[in-house]
């Protein structure tokens, strides 16, 4: 397996230890998406998805493109996505669902926890080791592969203890 290969498969294990942290938190619908729809009548909303993230922030490394190739072969290319009320720039924005992309996000989108959310984990359960553009810069070191095996295994251990955390404090099953 070549350094692009390999560094993908722990960028998508981080990916996927992410997205069961943040389904553990489940903060941004009920505290953020659901409220602004109220306030919007039932619109759809946008909330924190205001660009198109992935063209402006994905580095120019190899990494990144078979990131982007995985990603459209899973769910399309930005331009075969149309929707009649866009919300959000970005065209993997479901204006009724959110984000299309359950996997192969790019880190910019993946890290993003918004102040509100990032103070909700400090106040409620005492995590304050969550930064946003720390988590960012760390998702896009191990697609580079500028993070070192020793804090990437430190960084998956973070997100592993968060999420227990998150799950412990919340009664739920760890």
């Amino acid at each position: 397996m070549g350094d692009v290969e390999h560094n993908l498969d722990r960028y998508l294990a981080a990916e996927q230890r992410l997205n069961t942290f943040f389904a553990a938190l489940d903060y941004c619908f009920p505290r953020c998406i659901a409220v602004e729809k109220r306030k919007n009548g039932g619109q759809p909303v946008a909330a924190c998805c205001q660009n198109k993230y992935y063209a402006i922030c994905d580095l120019p490394h190899p990494a990144f493109e078979r990131l982007r190739q995985e990603r459209e072969k899973r769910f399309g290319r930005p331009e075969d996505h149309f929707w009649a009320d866009p919300v959000s720039p970005c065209s993997y924005h479901n204006p009724h669902n959110g984000c299309l992309l359950a996997t192969h996000k790019s880190p910019i989108c993946l890290a993003f926890l918004c102040r509100e959310g990032i103070d909700h984990l400090r106040n409620r359960y005492g995590i304050h080791m969550y930064d946003y553009l720390g988590f960012y810069y760390a998702l896009e070191w191990i697609l580079t592969g500028d993070l070192p095996e020793r804090d990437y295994g430190e960084f998956m251990a973070g997100i592993a203890a968060m999420t227990a955390r998150v799950k412990q404090m919340d009664g739920a099953p760890l």
